[in-house]
């Protein structure tokens, strides 16, 4: 409650200043998507070239199912930040929800090549191939994004430790 409040005050501080709009829609995001979706147009409405507040509208709008929605931001997301694989990973899922496969398929392929130790990029690229029945290529991408995904668990379990281990001096 107290956090609300004091983002609803700064909002009504700095109404027009840049990335305020966008704090403030990652804070609605989990309990209020609806709250968190206007204040992400708010702020392309004061940064046209935002390209997290895109993303995050691309991303809701797969949440919601609803590809037709997210798709014109997730294509502007690409066209202002082509280097930035998460682009390509919305836009690419976001036409594959849409029955773009072959479109799909490109986009996740350019996601893989800029994130390789991704594991989100590889889940996605097996769906799109599984879809598109290439098997073969479904496998390996699945098999690659198994083996990311240990990795990761990995670093998270040392990262954490096991608490119940005793250190030796």
């Amino acid at each position: 409650a107290i956090a609300a409040q004091e983002f609803s005050e700064l909002v009504a501080a700095f109404p027009r200043m840049p990335g305020v709009h966008y704090a403030y829609g990652l804070f609605f995001l989990r309990d209020s998507p609806d709250e968190a979706l206007r204040e992400f147009k708010n702020e392309l409405q004061i940064t046209p070239n935002h390209v997290f507040a895109r993303l995050q509208i691309a991303f809701e709008a797969l949440k919601r199912s609803d590809p037709s929605a997210g798709l014109p931001y997730a294509e502007e997301a690409v066209k202002l930040a082509p280097d930035l694989f998460a682009t390509h990973n919305a836009l690419g899922r976001i036409l594959l929800e849409a029955g773009q496969t072959e479109r799909a398929i490109k986009e996740l392929e350019i996601g893989v090549k800029q994130a390789p130790d991704s594991p989100e990029m590889f889940f996605a690229l097996a769906r799109a191939y599984s879809k598109a029945a290439r098997k073969a290529d479904a496998d390996r991408a699945r098999a690659e994004f198994m083996r990311l995904d240990k990795i990761r668990r990995a670093k998270k379990e040392s990262f954490i430790g096991n608490p119940t281990e005793e250190k030796k001096p």
